[in-house]
Formats: structure tokens, sequence, C-alpha cells
């Protein structure tokens, strides 16, 4: 204080975390419950729909009920996700691996989900040296940057994935050329079930959590992960890692994360 002495504030959170904690249990062990009556219902919709003929109106029926059958068992899976990295519980296995191997199985997967979607995926690897990841951890994440690139941005007919170097970190994106995000909706699309075309999302099978998965899996990196986006511009998702897991410092949140 100006005149001598200190003022010391102290919050007691215990309260807080242990319903964060319950509500994580909840929705864990509520979506692990809903798994094996959905794969029951997806796998007797399967039989029942082969017992009808193509033009008939019952097999349209059944199919409709086994989409929606899958889409709530992706949403459970998302859930269950979601849930193990944000309490901890997911285990990562850091090893060193280049960027560009990344970026290359990256690509790869990329192209076994979308190779007639009629979309470019260009590759622009500019790190150089290793970083420290859970492989498959990270390539949830570009998968889940590239999924919502293809959603959202996929008109514009190409997608960059790269890589560079920023100060002693590496920072991957995803850019799309599509029709980009209204600024209103950046600061809120890495919240749970946070939908920009809320319409799109459904109609594509989307759960709304994607990104939040993606932004706990960095997190849990010691990294950042951020949006970009001009209206008829595109759009940019970036993440910055630690090149090991020692020597993590938060970078400036003004920094231009690609051009």
């Amino acid at each position: 204080m100006p005149g001598g002495g200190a003022v010391t504030v102290l919050h007691d959170r215990t309260e807080m975390e242990r319903v964060e904690k319950t509500r994580r249990d909840f929705i864990a062990n509520v979506s692990h419950e809903l798994r094996t009556p959905l794969t029951s219902i997806q796998g007797y919709a399967e039989t029942l729909g082969e017992a009808f003929p193509e033009d008939d109106p019952g097999r349209e029926f059944v199919d409709i009920i086994r989409r929606n059958a899958q889409r709530m068992y992706r949403l459970t899976e998302d859930l269950l996700t979601l849930a193990r990295v944000e309490s901890g519980e997911q285990r990562f296995d850091f090893r060193p691996v280049s960027p560009g191997d990344l970026l290359d199985e990256a690509a790869l997967s990329f192209n076994d989900h979308y190779r007639n979607s009629g979309i470019e995926l260009s590759i622009m690897n500019n790190a150089q040296g290793e970083v420290e990841v859970d492989r498959g951890s990270v390539l949830q994440v570009f998968t889940n940057l590239l999924d919502n690139a293809v959603k959202y941005g996929g008109s514009g007919g190409k997608i960059l994935l790269g890589s560079r170097e920023v100060e002693d970190r590496v920072l991957f994106y995803v850019r799309d050329f599509g029709p980009g995000i209204p600024s209103e909706h950046l600061p809120r699309l890495f919240e749970r079930f946070y939908r920009v075309d809320k319409a799109r999302s459904v109609q594509s099978g989307g759960t709304g959590l994607g990104l939040a998965i993606a932004k706990h899996i960095v997190r849990a990196h010691g990294g950042e992960i951020r949006a970009e986006s001009e209206l008829n511009h595109g759009a940019v998702f970036s993440f910055v890692l630690p090149r090991h897991q020692t020597s993590y410092a938060p970078i400036s949140e003004k920094r231009t994360v690609a051009s």
C-alpha cells in the first residue's frame, strides 16, 4: 500500500473445484453408459434396413435412425475425450518428432477422408528440428482443424497446412480460403458446443466439440491455440507448441500467427 503494508486477498476455490469435478464425472459416466445402447441401435438399424427393398419408404426411416444414432455415438465419444483431457486423466507419450512428419501424416489422413471432395490441400513446412509431442493427440488436433476448415471454408477450394518457427517454439496452422468468420464469433469458437452456423454443423454431423478438444490438447502440451479471420478472406486456425516440455513460456497474444 502507499502508506506501507500490504493487502492479501485469498479466494477459497474448494467448492468451485468440487462442482467442476462433479460435472466432469457426470458427463463422463453418462457418455460411457450411452455407448452400449447406441451401438446396439446402430447395429439393429443396419440389419433392419437390409430387410427393406431399395425403394421402400421403410428403408429411409431406418436409415434416419441409423444416422442419428451414429451422430449421438460420435457425441458421446467426443464428450469422453474432452472429459479425459480436461481432468488430466489423459496420458500423453511425449516424443521428439519433426514438424514435417506431423504435417505429412495429417495430410495423408485428410486425403483418405476427403479424396473426392475437390479440395486441394497444400503443405508449407518452414520449421526445422524437432518438437516433443504426443503424436496421436496432435494429429487429432490437426484432424479437428481440417474437418472444421472443410465444413466452413471448403467453398474456397483449397486449404493450406503449414508450420514455421516462432522464437524457440513451433507454430502450426490450418488456413482456408472460404467466406471467413464474423469477428463477433472469434472469441467463442473454442467453447463447447459453440457453432457459427448451427444448421450447417447439424447437417454435416458435427458435435460442436472438435475445437474444444483441440484447445485442451494443445494446452496439455503447454501450448496455445487461436483463430484469426476476415470476412471473404478465409480463416486461420493455429497453435504454437514448445520444442521441449520443460521450456514453455507464453507467447504474446498480439503476434500474427500466419500470413
